[in-house]
């Protein structure tokens, strides 16, 4: 009885499925009919006992039934196929108290050193019979809840370098929630810096509320001198970035600093007193993207680089090239504040220049070599903008995002992608009477396209620059190749466009890490690092440049609490518990499948049936 009492209670799933159990019948009768000796009748004392035997008979069957062992594993296999299809499972009670939250501060401070190494090792060592994971970032982010050990490491092993701060005190109010009374939460930090609440304050909220909180120190001090602030200020008429770069040491350092911008590169060097500050202004920036990285800057690598990015847009003129005088481009450029120039042919030299609109265009307006012009143009981060002409197909050289092969008429408009460009317009409404032919090259994102799948909105990076393809224009009356330059959403177009190509907003192409950008579309992000991520909204947690579109949006730390790796705030050695068990434990029933112990039982059954088999000679 007590054995009994021990073995919990089976249910099942799909109890219907327990009709399985008839394939058994089968099974008995088949070897009742199974084919046996014949009994021949001989003058002796069986002829007394044959009466008996008759009478014993039945039983004799059931008695050589039980002796086969064949006969009884085919059965057990039956039976337990039959309770398997049923879904089998018994229920568990699952104690608070077994929860482990592990809380992984991976804050910019923690790539000083191997301390994000150090504390992943630790925190695979600390696990229990049901665990969670937490990366301590501005936000807590949950990265695992409630794994089996095995993924719990694989998660912990993935816990990235992020460039930002980390509120701690948050991290351990939140898992203080998922662990529960009776449960534990370990954080594994440097605590040299954080944002938020003091750490020492959630702990003994949460340990009041009956879940053990263990600090867990990581790292030791270590030398760093790095770029804590950086900021960009127009002097007459040219761009200039101030840095704050600092010695966090106690002796004093020299550094020397990097500067590049495309091909070009400069250099300088600046001497900083211990524990000091020191400025240094880097001059007359070239739009595009600019770095500044400085050697010997210690044990924290992601405060020695600084990035800058300066829109085409902001840098130079607009440039409408186009052989008519009035047209529906030019009035909508006019609404807008660029400063635009107005010509009737190409320029050789375009060095005064951030984006060239290419109007209706003509051999003449073009030159003798323009695809030289526009593709040098391009290469060192100017924009080129081309609208549907005829005279476009001088261009060669692959410059162009589209393969023209010819003209054709009518055609439907399909938008393929969303993008800030497309918003507004009315894509399903737009009359195409004409449009030119051709065909999308490997490299090249399309926005839009024709019926025919000829790109009729569609861009391409080359080198420093950009190149985008309007399959429309702003012909009008009898000859309109479709009616866009008519319609209101004409000129917002263009500024849609321009915006989208850089604008001149140097503050939203320059931010701080732990800066959230909300889009007004989902768009693919590709990060620093080189990963991607299609969202509606990026959450700036790395050093470097992010892709968005054409978009470029330069990312820096900046923050001198992170940056000083050779700060502790927090001894976790001296810190003290007041942990306070509770009584109540929260208990939770949880099923638990068994269906996959019964599944190997049944293997186990058909490998010794065919062993059985083997010694018998009835298997070659």
């Amino acid at each position: 009885m007590i054995l009994l009492a021990a073995i919990p209670d089976i249910l099942f799933s799909s109890p219907l499925a327990l009709l399985a159990l008839a394939s058994v019948i089968p099974l008995i009768i088949l070897y009742l009919l199974r084919p046996r000796t014949i009994n021949l009748d001989i003058p002796s004392l069986l002829f007394f006992l044959k009466r008996e035997q008759q009478r014993n008979k039945l039983s004799l069957l059931l008695r050589k039934l039980i002796r086969d062992p064949l006969f009884l594993i085919q059965l057990l296999v039956l039976v337990l196929l039959s309770l398997a299809a049923a879904a089998p499972y018994i229920m568990e009670e699952k104690v608070s108290g077994q929860h482990t939250v592990i809380v992984i501060d991976n804050s910019a401070s923690m790539q000083a050193g191997g301390r994000l190494d150090e504390a992943k090792a630790l925190a695979a060592e600390r696990l229990s019979a049901v665990n969670s994971v937490v990366w301590a970032q501005n936000v807590p982010v949950l990265a695992l809840k409630e794994g089996d050990t095995t993924r719990v490491k694989e998660v912990i092993a993935l816990t990235p370098q992020r460039a930002i701060s980390a509120d701690l005190a948050a991290a351990i109010t939140y898992s203080q929630r998922l662990a529960g009374p009776g449960g534990t939460v370990i954080v594994f930090s440097d605590f040299a810096a954080w944002s938020g609440d003091d750490p020492l304050v959630a702990k003994g909220l949460a340990e009041y509320n009956g879940v053990r909180v263990e600090f867990v120190q990581v790292g030791e001090r270590e030398d760093n001198i790095g770029i804590v602030n950086g900021w960009l200020e127009v002097k007459d008429g040219a761009y200039n970035l101030n840095l704050a770069v600092k010695n966090f040491n106690d002796r004093k350092a020299t550094v020397s600093l990097d500067i590049r911008t495309g091909n070009e590169q400069r250099g300088g060097t600046l001497s900083i007193p211990a524990g000091s500050t020191r400025a240094y202004i880097v001059p007359n920036l070239k739009t595009g993207i600019t770095e500044i990285t400085i050697t010997g800057g210690g044990e924290l690598e992601i405060d020695d680089n600084a990035y800058v990015y300066i829109p085409v847009a902001a840098g130079g003129q607009v440039l409408l090239v186009d052989t008519r005088e009035q047209t529906g481009t030019r009035t909508a450029l006019e609404l807008l504040p660029e400063d635009v120039e107005y010509v009737s042919s190409l320029p050789p030299d375009l060095s005064d220049y951030g984006i060239v609109i290419l109007g209706m265009v003509d051999n003449n307006s073009l030159g003798p070599d323009p695809a030289a012009i526009l593709g040098g143009f391009v290469e060192n981060g100017g924009v080129v903008i081309t609208t549907a002409s005829p005279g476009l197909a001088r261009i060669e050289g692959g410059l162009l995002p589209i393969n023209i092969t010819g003209m054709s008429n009518e055609t439907d408009l399909k938008l393929i992608q969303e993008n800030p460009i497309t918003a507004g317009i009315p894509v399903t409404d737009l009359e195409i009477v004409q449009h030119i032919r051709g065909s999308a090259p490997e490299d090249v994102t399309v926005l839009m396209e024709a019926s025919d799948a000829s790109p009729m909105l569609s861009y391409r990076r080359q080198g420093e620059g950009t190149v985008v393809h309007l399959g429309l224009n702003d012909v009008t009356g009898d000859d309109a190749w479709s009616g866009f330059a008519a319609m209101p959403q004409f000129p917002i177009f263009w500024k849609q466009i321009l915006n989208w190509l850089g604008g001149t907003d140097i503050s939203e192409h320059n931010v701080r890490t732990g800066t959230v950008i909300r889009m007004p579309s989902t768009q693919t992000i590709t990060n620093p690092d080189g990963s991607t991520l299609t969202s509606p909204n990026l959450w700036v947690d790395q050093v470097g440049l992010y892709h968005i579109g054409l978009q470029v949006i330069a990312a820096n730390l900046y923050d001198a609490k992170e940056s000083d790796v050779n700060e502790i705030s927090l001894d976790a050695s001296t810190v003290t518990s007041r942990y306070i068990e509770r009584p109540e434990v929260i208990r939770e029933d949880v099923k638990k499948d068994i269906t996959p112990y019964l599944i190997w039982v049944v293997l186990g059954l058909i490998i010794l049936e065919l062993i059985i088999i083997k010694r018998r000679r009835e298997l070659s």
